[in-house]
């Protein structure tokens, strides 16, 4: 009895020692891979068996050695069933936090030159996207270096959360840009969207799958005709934002096939209003060209420091008859000659936007406000839990015109905004 106590005290030790080796190995970043765990895991089981048969026959007629496979087998039976009940959990407490700190950190370095972390990804995963999939992680990888070498991508992560068992789900915007054609226009092409990632239950730090889905699309199979469509569309898009005028920074949250959603951070605008009846924003209007003046009157030197300032765009106008010009913070100390004229600052805000080249008069840019709002009802159809808040006067809708008269109206940059108060999203939060 006490030789078999000690066969099994020492077979105890051993794997002990075995798993201890292991998972030292994965922590210090061995090179074997999962391939390498289970190759050691499976010599310990022939070892194992070996060493229970060796037993039992040496001591088949003996009450003690059944006594011995017996409590080896229910330890097993206890660490299967610990297992099960652990992956009956899926993603928890804090392995669920670590995991969503590792893959925050790592998506971070998507398109840098430190790149991704190996160990966050099984090298059989598989990628998909509604233009590309793979089957590995060389390439996956591959994937990823050539958007960063061909399309200069940036890259951010608005939201990451567990969204099944072992699914966590990332939302984000990337912007890409074509520089192969400066002498012609400079495309910037924008796509928004979520990615799937589903994690291995038995080693929840590696991604199995990972699918990404885009905002702009229905078709998100594999290789969509709407997603070609998409990226033709925007490399095709020939109006301009003026080069060297400062704009104000924002993010686009959402990219949708008609319009987007943007988060506008805190500017400052120079405002006055139009006086007129007519509801028109058409800059050649007698009434919005003197409102134009005023302000360009005051960012020229007509204030109280006699201090010019720089061009900037847009031009906004709003259905409430005011016009602003986007100025410098520091022009919140410098008043107006003009008592027409105030500067103002424009807080953090949401916005849906709807984008249209030519000439902005009140009949395109009334039909353009329409649209955008059909649109809005026709994505909350077809995302179940996805609800649009828009804001309710006439001062939450908006024209905002980026360019010169004398830019062909073919080229020119005009948008319609309307004010959202937020968008209500049962399946990820939108920020």
């Amino acid at each position: 009895m006490r030789e078999n106590v000690r066969e099994v005290s020492s077979l105890e030790t051993m794997r002990c020692s075995v798993l201890h080796s292991s998972a030292a190995s994965r922590c210090c970043g061995s090179s074997y891979g999962r391939s390498g765990r289970r190759s050691s895991r499976s010599v310990f089981v022939r070892f194992h068996r070996q060493r229970v048969a060796a037993s039992s026959f040496e001591s088949s007629s003996s009450s003690s050695s059944s006594s011995s496979v017996d409590v080896d087998g229910a330890a097993q039976t206890t660490t299967t069933e610990r297992r099960k009940e652990e992956e009956s959990k899926g993603l928890t407490g804090e392995t669920l936090q670590k995991l969503k700190q590792d893959l925050t950190e790592d998506l971070s370095h998507l398109f840098d030159d430190r790149g991704i972390d190996p160990k966050l990804y099984a090298e059989n995963v598989v990628f998909t996207d509604p233009l590309s999939k793979y089957e590995s992680f060389s390439g996956y990888n591959f994937n990823i270096q050539m958007l960063k070498n061909v399309f200069k991508p940036i890259y951010t992560m608005h939201s990451i959360e567990k969204t099944n068992d072992f699914e966590i789900t990332t939302r984000w915007t990337m912007k890409m840009y074509l520089p192969s054609f400066p002498f012609l226009w400079n495309p910037e092409l924008t796509f928004t969207g979520r990615s799937i990632m589903e994690m291995d239950q038995r080693f929840p730090h590696e991604c199995v799958k990972h699918v990404d889905t885009w905002d702009s699309i229905e078709n998100q199979t594999y290789l969509s005709p709407e997603a070609v469509q998409e990226v033709l569309k925007q490399v095709f898009n020939f109006t301009k934002t003026p080069e060297n005028l400062k704009t104000p920074k924002y993010v686009t949250l959402r990219r949708y096939r008609d319009f987007e959603v943007r988060e506008y951070e805190k500017f400052f605008v120079a405002e006055t209003t139009v006086n007129s009846n007519t509801g028109s924003a058409k800059m050649e209007d007698s009434e919005a060209g003197q409102a134009f003046n005023r302000l360009a009157g005051y960012i020229f030197g007509k204030n109280e420091q006699n201090e010019k300032m720089e061009m900037t765009t847009p031009v906004f106008s709003n259905k409430n008859q005011k016009m602003q010009f986007v100025v410098e913070e520091i022009s919140n100390s410098i008043k107006p000659v003009d008592g027409s004229v105030a500067v103002k600052d424009r807080e953090r805000f949401l916005v849906a936007v709807a984008s249209f080249s030519g000439i902005a008069n009140k009949e395109i840019t009334d039909e353009t406000e329409k649209k955008l709002r059909e649109a809005m009802k026709r994505e909350e159809s077809i995302n179940d839990g996805v609800e649009f808040l828009p804001r309710r006067g006439d001062e939450f809708v908006e024209l905002a015109q980026y360019n010169d008269p004398f830019t062909n109206p073919l080229q020119r940059r005009n948008e319609v905004l309307i004010a959202l108060e937020n968008i209500r999203d049962d399946f990820i939060a939108l920020v």
